[in-house]
């Protein structure tokens, strides 16, 4: 009875981590270039019960069947699927139309990765991202630019006619990306030089690739889930508090 409490508990803390993933993707349905995650599980090892009995003054064992032990979240995948374009017209919006491609951005922790082309410039004409973060080029930081900066589909950037930088643009394994928050990644596998020819649109940016009605599909899913494992313990502990208060007093 008590393995009941504790493959109901586990089912439940296996709910409340897909809830908090499937929160996370609503929240960032408008953030651009935001890739949604989704996660698997998998179930604790089965036990086998076993009968043992002394019929006929013989030991021996009967095999009864197996048994559950719950589950729990195996693993986050990130869906790295492109999200839908749109135009603006805007200079500094850049979307990036190759996967696995990011640009590269300095922060205080090192260089970061980031598909967010939601970029801007600040007072010194610096290109950075809406948190400050200066955008790399090939040759470091971007910039000084005008407002009428031109990027080609290779990342090449030219200002009134002069070549200015590269953005730096680099493929980065799915399987490696750490998710640190303010659409930024870490990795930790190599990452190396993106070798294709166009992956650069200015004046546009890659929406969020996440489905909100299938988002909503899934929570009522998972919150039925959650409910019914909650259901089980409740029922345990019902049961358990009929075996101490009923039964010990009739004993």
């Amino acid at each position: 009875m008590i393995k009941g409490l504790y493959t109901g508990a586990a089912g439940m803390l296996a709910a409340q981590t897909q809830s908090e993933i499937i929160a996370d993707n609503v929240a960032n349905i408008r953030t651009p270039g935001y890739k949604g995650e989704e996660s698997s599980n998998k179930a604790f090892p089965e036990m086998l019960m076993m009968r043992t009995s002394t019929e006929n003054e013989i030991p021996g064992n009967t095999l009864i069947g197996g048994i559950g032990t719950g589950v729990v979240v195996d693993q986050i995948t990130r869906m790295n699927v492109r999200g839908v374009l749109q135009t603006t017209d805007i200079p500094t919006d850049l979307a990036l139309t190759a996967e696995e491609v990011f640009l590269v951005v300095d922060t205080p922790n090192g260089e970061r990765y980031t598909r967010n082309g939601q970029l801007q410039l600040n007072s010194e004409g610096m290109l950075q991202t809406a948190d400050g973060y200066p955008v790399l080029g090939e040759e470091g930081p971007i910039g000084p630019l005008s407002k009428n900066f031109q990027v080609d589909a290779q990342g090449g950037i030219t200002d009134q006619g002069v070549t200015m930088d590269r953005l730096r643009l680099v493929q980065v394994p799915a399987v490696g990306l750490l998710r640190e928050g303010q659409s930024l990644y870490a990795s930790n596998q190599p990452v190396q030089d993106f070798a294709g020819n166009e992956a650069v649109l200015q004046g546009t940016l890659e929406g969020s690739n996440v489905n909100l009605p299938g988002q909503m599909v899934k929570m009522i899913t998972v919150m039925r889930a959650y409910e019914a494992n909650q259901k089980v313990i409740q029922t345990h502990d019902a049961t358990l508090e009929k075996a101490v208060n009923e039964i010990g007093r009739i004993v």
